[in-house]
């Protein structure tokens, strides 16, 4: 599957626009938390109104913001349907790679807090630039998916729904999730990823740490937000040459109206 496509489904999370300013912009900021300088790109549609939706989109381990952007194509995505997006940078870790700090086994002793991070950001793009706190997302791939569930146990107050692609739920994030508040979540994850194991590592034979497999994660979202009805399809087979078919499963009728 074109990871391009799936940037078009992003948009089920944002509402219409009527613009007002009369020229995109493409921003290189920085913030500082905790003491340290944290980066980031921020992109603003041509016309965006103000109170628009808000995506926050995370690189993945070893990738940086702005090849993440380059990659999605999520900008035209954006201008289409008028909501801002934001590229957060992570840091270098002890090995010289980006990274999120998740609890991977490997980044144990890594002293950064990216929730923290991502909160003070977030919140500070909505109070400078008027984003709607109603329509803020955050979306993800690999170590990036992996940040995005974590959002979603840890700031559901703050992320009003997550779409993780390839993500995993680390068994530290499963174990501190169910107090949590539901939000919706969208899922993609592949049956024959090398990296990201449908079936979990429960042993740690990776050495990522421990995670579950992509249907526990993904029925404890559909329990969490109580969803009663399920459908299931097969969607069109564009890439023909890519070996692979697209199966949707998706939960509604939960709480608030939230789907998985």
């Amino acid at each position: 599957m074109n990871i391009k496509y799936f940037f078009l489904a992003i948009c089920i999370f944002t509402s219409g626009c009527k613009y007002s300013n009369s020229s995109s912009t493409l921003k290189k900021l920085n913030i500082e938390v905790e003491g340290k300088k944290r980066e980031y790109i921020l992109y603003i549609p041509k016309g965006i109104r103000f109170n628009s939706p808000l995506v926050i989109a995370l690189h993945g381990y070893t990738d940086n913001a702005n090849a993440f952007m380059n990659f999605t194509g999520l900008n035209l995505v954006a201008d289409k349907n008028g909501f801002a997006v934001c590229y957060p940078q992570g840091l270098v870790d002890s090995s010289g790679n980006t990274f999120w700090q998740v609890g991977y086994s490997f980044h144990r002793n890594e002293k950064v807090d990216d929730v923290k991070f991502l909160t003070i950001l977030t919140k500070h793009l909505q109070s400078e630039y008027g984003f709607n706190p109603n329509e803020t997302f955050a979306t993800g791939m690999s170590n990036g998916g992996d940040m995005c569930i974590m959002l979603a146990c840890k700031k559901p107050d703050l992320f009003k729904a997550v779409a993780p692609v390839v993500g995993c739920m680390m068994k530290t994030v499963f174990d501190s999730c169910n107090s949590s508040v539901p939000i919706p979540v969208f899922m993609i994850n592949g049956t024959n990823d090398k990296i990201t194991w449908w079936n979990g590592d429960i042993y740690d034979r990776q050495g990522y740490g421990i995670y579950y497999s992509v249907p526990t994660t993904f029925d404890f979202f559909v329990r969490k937000n109580n969803c009663t009805k399920v459908s299931v399809d097969t969607l069109p087979h564009i890439g023909l040459n890519d070996k692979s078919y697209v199966i949707s499963t998706k939960y509604t009728r939960g709480l608030k109206g939230n789907q998985v």
